[in-house]
């Protein structure tokens, strides 16, 4: 085969491969190539003559195919061209010309690595999410560029970027306002350790206006959505580990990544509890959750599904039990409460419902019926902002008694709307109120 070949998809598609790397040469464009390695790659090239006296082959590779279609491909050949033959420059000999100039200097994604890495030493519980916000809206727009390069503008570009894409989303939370603060968020953290790192003098994410809101919510479920969501979620096909993981969400107040990741070895029988180390909570703080009778129950109604696995939801989509359930199974994956609930939205007719609501559910309703709110906070394992060193240090109280109080104030209340016959049953907040009181619960 000669080695100048018409540039079309049907012929570079098909180049075979060799033992040796292959040149084709495009007809009709000077020194535009196309290497065929013998690993089967393929990609788009420039050769020109360049250096003192123009005696030195150049090469520049411009585009892997399929990635770089032909068209692109030659339109940056078109560029380069110009470069070379009509105002006499070399490419190459500028590259490393500016590489020297920038020796020593750091690019925003470079630095991110820098950061990032930093993040993790000092055990930052959402560096990971961080992560994946550099990657997929910062860094496409500035990743390349030195971090002293970086100018307002570009992180005005950043927001309007994000922005634009929640337009073709149809479930982007808030316009993609949201999305927009988290980003600009993490860009501004950036190059605050750039400015003490002494990589840049200010940092340019200071100047801009925020077009980022933030993405709180405050839905909670009423008494009659509560009564709903518990006798009639398992009966919408969902797999029964799926709906039970979501009950055991309501009934504990936990997050999900948390109810996602539990083991049968943090659960205390002996004291009815869950403890959580450390490691596994956001607040990076020990945290005993008492387990009332439903989360009980729960726990008893997966076990056929999953006791010979390390996690007590872990991710199945059986409908019944197996005859020998598996010991391999992982903990669901982070979509799966949230697609559950998506798809019985409409049959429960629950309307604006995720799953982080049914924590919010529990504590607003034993605050309601007559809790002090430091007992929701504590079920919540929520900070209380104190940062003193008796608070962080000498109090080392793990508040069993008010959790246990708690949790049996929601069993409480919770026995007042789901044992309904019906809706028209269900009590209104100061009737439980009441019975509460009467049951000398607070």
């Amino acid at each position: 085969m000669s080695n100048t070949i018409k540039f079309i998809d049907a012929v570079v598609r098909n180049l075979k491969p060799t033992n040796k790397r292959q040149t084709f040469w495009c007809d009709g464009c000077p020194g535009f190539g196309l290497r065929v390695n013998p690993s089967g790659s393929k990609v788009f090239v420039f050769k020109y003559m360049g250096g003192e006296n123009k005696k030195k082959s150049r090469w520049i590779s411009i585009g892997k195919y399929p990635e770089w279609s032909i068209r692109k491909a030659r339109r940056e050949y078109d560029q380069l061209y110009d470069q070379v033959h009509s105002y006499g420059r070399d490419p190459v000999e500028e590259e490393k010309s500016l590489k020297l100039q920038n020796e020593g200097k750091v690019t925003v994604e470079e630095f991110t690595s820098t950061y990032v890495a930093l993040g993790r030493l000092k055990g930052k519980v959402f560096i990971d999410e961080e992560e994946r916000y550099f990657r997929k809206d910062i860094w496409p727009v500035i990743g390349a560029k030195l971090l002293e390069e970086v100018s307002v503008n570009d992180i005005e570009d950043i927001q309007h970027r994000i922005l634009k894409r929640a337009k073709k989303r149809a479930r982007a939370t808030k316009d993609g306002k949201v999305a927009t603060k988290h980003a600009i968020a993490c860009a501004r953290r950036l190059f605050d350790l750039a400015v003490k790192k002494g990589h840049v003098d200010h940092n340019p994410v200071k100047d801009i206006e925020p077009l980022g809101i933030t993405g709180r919510r405050s839905r909670v479920l009423s008494f009659a959505e509560i009564w709903t969501f518990w006798n009639r979620l398992e009966m919408l096909g969902i797999p029964p580990v799926t709906a039970k993981a979501l009950k055991f969400s309501l009934v504990t107040m936990q997050r999900s990544i948390e109810v996602r990741n539990m083991r049968y070895a943090a659960l205390k029988a002996e004291e009815n509890v869950w403890q959580m180390e450390m490691h596994e909570t956001k607040s990076r703080t020990m945290h005993r959750v008492p387990l009332n009778r439903y989360a009980r129950l729960l726990i008893e109604e997966v076990e056929p599904f999953t006791s010979a696995s390390d996690f007590v939801f872990g991710a199945t989509r059986a409908m019944t039990p197996p005859r020998t359930p598996k010991p391999d199974l992982v903990p669901m994956g982070k979509s799966a409460l949230p697609q559950a609930i998506c798809r019985s939205r409409e049959a429960l007719k629950i309307d604006d419902f995720r799953p982080h609501d049914l924590r919010r559910t529990g504590a607003t309703w034993i605050t309601a019926a007559g809790l002090p709110k430091l007992y929701a906070r504590l079920m919540l394992n929520h900070s209380d902002g104190e940062r003193d060193v008796t608070g962080e240090v000498y109090v080392q109280y793990s508040y069993d008694f008010e959790k246990q109080r708690a949790a049996q104030v929601w069993e409480f209340i919770l026995d007042q709307i789901v044992t309904c016959e019906s809706l028209e049953e269900i009590p209104s907040l100061e009737e439980v109120r009441q019975r509460v009181k009467s049951a000398d619960l607070l």
